[in-house]
C-alpha cells in the first residue's frame, strides 16, 4: 500500500493542482491522524475563494479491499483515555493516508467563494493535490488571531469570513451550543489528570468549515439525486424565547435547549438537520476516523468521473454496517469517559461548587448540575424545587469505578 501511494491511479487524472495554494492545518498538539486543512485564496475580481482540504484515503482503496471491510466493521476510530484504536492500520492512517506537511498528497477539495462583504457567490468540490505548509495547533491559532500579526492577514480574513457563515446558520436557526469540554488524562502511576478544553476561537472557525465542508456535500448530492450518507435531525419545539432569555447564557441554557433535542441519525436520502441549521448536511472531513466519510468519498468520486455509484439500498446497507461499529464505539468511550471521571471524583474527594441546571428525573430528586470550573455535568440528587441556575455544592457519598458506582449529594450552597 506505501508503494501504490507513490504510483499513479486512475482517480488521480483529473486532480486539480492546489500545491501552490498557503494550506494548513489546524488541530490539537499531538494529532496523529490529518484528515484536513484550510486554504484562502484571492479572487481576481475581488472577494476569496475558501478551502477546505480533505484526505482521500479512498483513491488508493475500492469497496473490495479487505482494509475497507474491516474499517466498515470498527466504524471509527476508538479513542479513549489511554489511547487511540485507529480505524485504518495506523501505518496507512499517520503516513499515507494523512496530509502530511511539506508533500505532495491527495485530497478532496471543498471551495466556497464570497465577496468582499463576504456575500456567497458559488461553490464546488474538486479531487486535487495538495501540499500542506504548515501544522499548527488550536493554541497557537488563537495566539495569532489575538495578537493580529500583519504577516497573518488570511487567517484573520478566513476568521472573520467563518464568523459570518456562523452568523448566517444562527440566522437560519442553528443552535450553537459551545460551552468548556472536560477531559481526563490518566498518568502512569500517578493522578488523573483534568484538562479542560474551551470553545476558542481557533475550534470555532475549524468546526465552520468542517459544517461548511459538509453542507457543499450535501447540496451537491441533493442536486444530482446521488445516494449520500446524510445525516439529519428532525425539528424540535424549543422553550419560548422569553423563557431562553430567562436563563443564563451558557451550560444552563444549553441544558434547557438539548433537553428538547431529538437524536441524530444519518440516511442515503438527504434530510434537514435541525441544530445545524442545514437543509442538507453530509459528514466528509474525517474519512481516516469514520467510514460513513469513506462511503460518502466513494460516492463523490464514482459520480465526478461518471462511474457506478451504489445505489440506495446497497449504500444503506453499508451503512448499517458501520453505524453499529460506531455506535459499540461510543459505546466503550462513554464507559472509558465515566469510568476516568468517577476515578477523578475518587482521587479528589470534593466538595465541588456548582449550579443546577435541570431536573432528570424530579420524582426521584435526581437533577444535573453544572461545575464551571471542572466544565462537569453530574447528575446529582438535588434539593426539592431546585431552579436552573440555583447555587448548588456536590458532595461524595459513594463512589467505585470499578463497579461503575456513584453517588452524589446537592446542597444549597
Amino acid at each position: 500500500m506505501r508503494s501504490l501511494a507513490r504510483q499513479p491511479c486512475p482517480v488521480d487524472e483529473d486532480r486539480q493542482d492546489l500545491t501552490g495554494l498557503s494550506s494548513f492545518s489546524i488541530d490539537d498538539a499531538g494529532a496523529i491522524e490529518v484528515d484536513d486543512a484550510l486554504a484562502l485564496e484571492p479572487r481576481a475580481a475581488g472577494g476569496w475563494r475558501l478551502w477546505v482540504h480533505v484526505a482521500d484515503p479512498t483513491a488508493l482503496l475500492s469497496l473490495a479491499n479487505p482494509l475497507v471491510t474491516e474499517a466498515c466493521r470498527r466504524g471509527c476510530s476508538a479513542y479513549l483515555s489511554h489511547g487511540a484504536t485507529p480505524m485504518f492500520p495506523e501505518s496507512l492512517a499517520l503516513e499515507v493516508f494523512s496530509l502530511r506537511p511539506g508533500q505532495r498528497c491527495r485530497a478532496l477539495s471543498f471551495w466556497l467563494e464570497v465577496d468582499d462583504a463576504g456575500g456567497a457567490l458559488g461553490e464546488g468540490w474538486c479531487p486535487s493535490w495538495v501540499q500542506i505548509s504548515a501544522a499548527v495547533t488550536y493554541n497557537d491559532t488563537d495566539d495569532l488571531l489575538t495578537m493580529a500579526p500583519p504577516e497573518e492577514d488570511d487567517l484573520l480574513e478566513l476568521h472573520r469570513i467563518t464568523r459570518r457563515l456562523n452568523q448566517g446558520r444562527r440566522a437560519a436557526g442553528a443552535l450553537c451550543l459551545e460551552q468548556p469540554e472536560a477531559r481526563f488524562r490518566p498518568t502512569a502511576g500517578g493522578p488523573v489528570a483534568l484538562d479542560v478544553l474551551e470553545p476558542t476561537p481557533a475550534r470555532q472557525l475549524v468546526a465552520e468549515c468542517m459544517v461548511l465542508a459538509g453542507q457543499i456535500a450535501g447540496r451537491y448530492g441533493q442536486r444530482h439525486g446521488l445516494p449520500l450518507p446524510y445525516r439529519g435531525q428532525a425539528a424540535s419545539p424549543l422553550p419560548s424565547s422569553r423563557e431562553l432569555a430567562a436563563l443564563p447564557s451558557g451550560a444552563v441554557r444549553n441544558g434547557a435547549l438539548k433537553a428538547c433535542l431529538q437524536r441524530s441519525s444519518t440516511g442515503a436520502r438527504p434530510q434537514p438537520h435541525f441544530a445545524l441549521g442545514a437543509p442538507v448536511y453530509v459528514q466528509v472531513t474525517s474519512p481516516i476516523r469514520r467510514f460513513t466519510d469513506v462511503l460518502a468519498h466513494f460516492q463523490l468520486r464514482a459520480h465526478h468521473r461518471q462511474e457506478a455509484a451504489l445505489a440506495e439500498p446497497d449504500l444503506q446497507h453499508w451503512l448499517d454496517q458501520a453505524l453499529a461499529g460506531i455506535q459499540e464505539a461510543g459505546q466503550r468511550a462513554k464507559q472509558d469517559r465515566v469510568y476516568w471521571l468517577q476515578s477523578w471524583l475518587q482521587q479528589e474527594r470534593g466538595p465541588w461548587t456548582g449550579c443546577f441546571v435541570r431536573w432528570l428525573r424530579e420524582s426521584e430528586g435526581l437533577g444535573l448540575v453544572w461545575c464551571e470550573d471542572t466544565a462537569l455535568e453530574l447528575a446529582c440528587n438535588c434539593p426539592p424545587r431546585s431552579r436552573p441556575d440555583d447555587p448548588l455544592t456536590i458532595s461524595l457519598l459513594e463512589v467505585n469505578p470499578e463497579r461503575g458506582l456513584l453517588r452524589l449529594k446537592a446542597q444549597a450552597a
